[in-house]
């Protein structure tokens, strides 16, 4: 694991010392070791997280002539069958690495050789002879990559930062990704919050040569076959198998290992499967909310039974209600606005995880696969609504009834997940799914910015980033057309983007075996009534699940991995959510409507309506404003 970055050019010079500085902007990633590699037209960097390999798997890597050279970030689970592949080939290895298994591979198959790899990966490589750069990141973007091009050089790196350090590159502001922040609370790729810098789409290749540069994708999950003919019993029995594989896969690694167990069923079972692979108890690591009044479960006795069951080394840390005091970090670990609540405590939890050990197993992914969300059932609902109400009634009752509705005094979503739900029920499949995911609908970010940001915004280019997919996606049935969306937006720029900026904020690598490519396609195969219904979801995952873990696990209602911030902004935070959101400081920026975002404030706080995603989003956008742009 590491962080990676350089550039490729043509004929500009390249300001002294600047690699250096970009490598040194991403020593979290990597702090044992560095290494560069420099020639005149390319140059690669990496800071090393020592994983596989201690002694001697020092990047860049080369392959035996030097004609090859490539740093890499990641880990390939497969590399061992590989290498003795490439060995009968007659290659020659100098290391017992898995990156020198890329070099290689290069030699065999060129740029095919992404669809040899299994695992998670961003790598560079430079092919000397024909002076052509290439740039690849995973099929589902586990590992981020960022690029941006100035003259004819192209700059990447693991992180903005990088990129930055260089000066080369404007900060302007893109307002398509201020947009996209905003609807969705992350920046889905290739937009970044900034205009010349984008992100490489997860499955996607770039090639640069002679100044040109070029990208597609390589792969891409496919919703459109789902075997029928499949009894229950043979599903249960391939998921079992194939979630065990990858589990065991991904325990390759010459440091001790640990995992992430939340209480929940996902990140159990990786437990439960890890437990019966290792010779010895796997360290666990679990965090709770502390703060009085905290409106969300405890899940900490859930993950000690598992951990109980499992004879595990449990580990636990209380999360406190003043996010002040790590804020700067997470924007820091981000470099662009970010506003998943659940950075809180997953910044803690990698903390206390890396005291103890270098890499974590977690259960993410297990929701996009099997359909563990609850605006999963409102698609599953949606259909038969929006055929069988009579669109009038909807229309001229119920949804202003559902409108109308206070807030629940104890913090739970049902009421806006209903809300939600009125407003989008009655539109196209696309748009309704959009509405479901969307923080704030498009009348309402036509008010959240002033009149000056609006007129640079396409809001609804903003919206295709979500219809497009839906509708270009050939599932037979919405739910699986909503799953293939969060598998390509949600999935990697919220859920292992955050996973990944923080972990290796604190020099941890996280894995995660659920999102394995190939458990990923078969999950696609597995028809929507294994995975949910009217009153299930993960129907699955739990049958699977209740063969290794105890009642109380299965049985318990779902919550996310979370703060809880709705109740955080009317108590805890109240006066710092006044004084940043105010004129004096949120207020300067002269990009939003103040009024709008000052009744939006006092909505939240008179308990009228939960605002809490936006009154965040405005949160984190200001702070990073306040520390890279003003």
């Amino acid at each position: 694991m590491c962080g990676i970055c350089g550039f490729y050019k043509q004929y500009s010079s390249i300001p002294e010392g600047m690699l250096e500085r970009m490598n040194s902007a991403l020593f979290r990633r990597g702090p044992d070791e560095e290494g560069v590699f420099l020639d005149t037209n390319v140059g690669l960097a990496m800071r090393r997280l020592s994983i596989i390999d201690l002694a001697s798997g020092r990047q860049p890597i080369k392959n035996e002539d030097e004609t090859v050279w490539t740093v890499f970030n990641g880990e390939i689970y497969n590399y061992r069958k590989l290498r003795s592949e490439l060995e009968r080939r007659g290659h020659q290895f100098r290391t017992n690495t898995d990156t020198e298994v890329i070099v290689h591979l290069y030699e065999e198959y060129g740029d095919n050789l992404v669809d040899h790899l299994q695992g998670m990966f961003a790598f560079a490589l430079w092919d000397v002879s024909r002076k052509r750069g290439l740039l690849a990141r995973d099929r589902l973007g586990i590992k981020p990559l960022f690029y941006a091009r100035h003259n004819d050089i192209l700059l990447f790196g693991s992180e903005i930062k990088a990129i930055l350090t260089t000066n080369l590159i404007e900060r302007d502001l893109d307002y398509q990704g201020l947009d996209a922040f905003f609807t969705f609370t992350y920046i889905p790729a290739p937009l970044t919050i900034y205009q010349h810098i984008r992100k490489l789409e997860p499955g996607y290749l770039l090639t640069y040569e002679a100044g040109k540069i070029e990208k597609h994708r390589y792969w891409d999950v496919d919703f459109s076959i789902n075997d029928l003919k499949e009894n229950e019993y043979n599903w249960i029995e391939r998921f079992d198998h194939e979630i065990e594989k990858a589990v065991c896969s991904h325990l390759v690694s010459d440091v001790p290992l640990g995992a992430f167990l939340s209480g929940g069923i996902d990140s159990s079972l990786v437990v439960s499967w890890m437990s019966q692979h290792l010779n010895e108890p796997v360290q666990t690591f679990t965090m709770g909310l502390g703060g009085d009044g905290n409106p969300l479960l405890d899940e900490r006795p859930l993950a000690r039974c598992v951990a109980q069951q499992y004879a595990c080394e449990f580990n636990e840390y209380e999360v406190q209600p003043d996010f002040r005091k790590i804020v700067i970090d997470i924007v820091d670990a981000f470099d662009e606005p970010f506003a998943d609540d659940s950075v809180i405590p997953s910044y803690y939890v990698s903390q206390l995880t890396s005291q103890k050990v270098k890499v974590a197993l977690s259960g993410l992914g297990g929701d996009e696969l099997f359909a563990g969300y609850q605006r999963y059932s409102g698609v599953w609902l949606s259909q038969y609504y929006s055929h069988y109400m009579p669109k009038h009634l909807h229309r001229g009752l119920i949804q202003s009834i559902i409108q109308r509705l206070p807030e629940p005094s104890s913090g739970g979503d049902w009421v806006n997940h209903a809300k939600r739900f009125s407003t989008s029920v009655l539109q196209s499949p696309a748009e309704r799914y959009l509405g479901f995911i969307s923080t704030i609908p498009l009348a309402d970010r036509l008010n959240l910015f002033s009149s000056s940001t609006a007129r640079n915004i396409d809001f609804q280019a903003t919206d295709r980033l979500i219809t497009d997919l839906f509708n270009g996606c050939e599932a037979p049935d919405d739910l699986g057309k909503a799953l293939y969306v969060d598998i390509k937006t949600y999935l990697p720029e919220d859920i292992l983007a955050l996973s990944d900026r923080l972990s290796m904020w604190h020099s941890l690598e996280v894995r995660v075996p659920l999102v394995d490519h190939h458990l990923v396609e078969l999950s696609a195969q597995l028809p929507s009534r294994y995975k949910l219904n009217w009153h299930h979801k993960k129907i699955l995952l739990k049958k699977i699940a209740a063969r290794y873990l105890p009642p109380e696990v299965l049985n318990h209602r779902k919550q996310g991995f979370e703060a809880p911030m709705a109740f955080w902004l009317r108590t805890d935070l109240a006066d710092y959510a006044r004084e940043i959101l105010g004129e004096t400081r949120l207020g300067q920026t002269g990009i939003f409507n103040q009024n709008y975002i000052s009744s939006k404030l006092e909505e939240h706080m008179s308990g009228r309506h939960k605002n809490n995603k936006l009154l965040f989003s405005l949160i984190m956008f200001q702070e990073w404003y306040e520390r890279h742009i003003a």
